[in-house]
């Protein structure tokens, strides 16, 4: 844990630099709007099937189904979402990369590989663990 602030600061200038700070918002950014787009289009496919004359019971079903995984998948994107939000508010707050459960710095590969984790592999890793 970091006893000011200060020291978090100093410790994630070596972990991330301003370069990689940009470029892991450029790619939040980019992730929150290819969300919200597929999120858009699928939700007026959605409409367009709902107002169009079904078949017999297996279009029905088929149909049913198909909303079934839609609203699976955007229950999924709005978690993302979220996170994205969650993340970029880290960013304009200066604690972007710390992790929310034992304050140490997110490594800048995790960040890379998923910029908007909330975690350290080590506590998402517990977590999971805790799940089983």
């Amino acid at each position: 844990m970091f006893e000011d602030s200060k020291s978090f600061y100093k410790l994630m200038e070596k972990i991330m630099n301003k370069k990689d700070l940009s470029s892991l918002k450029r790619i939040l950014i980019q992730k929150e709007t290819e969300l919200l787009n597929k999120t858009d289009n699928t939700s007026r496919d959605v409409d367009i099937s709902s107002n169009e004359n079904v078949g017999d019971e297996v279009d029905v079903a088929s149909q049913n189904i198909e909303k079934e995984i839609y609203f699976e998948l955007a229950a999924n994107d709005k978690i993302t979402l979220s996170a994205i939000n969650d993340a970029l508010t880290k960013i304009e707050k200066g604690t972007y990369g710390c992790c929310e459960c034992c304050n140490d710095a997110i490594q800048i590969k995790r960040l890379t590989a998923i910029p908007w984790t909330r975690y350290c592999i080590k506590c998402q890793e517990e977590a999971e663990n805790q799940k089983r």
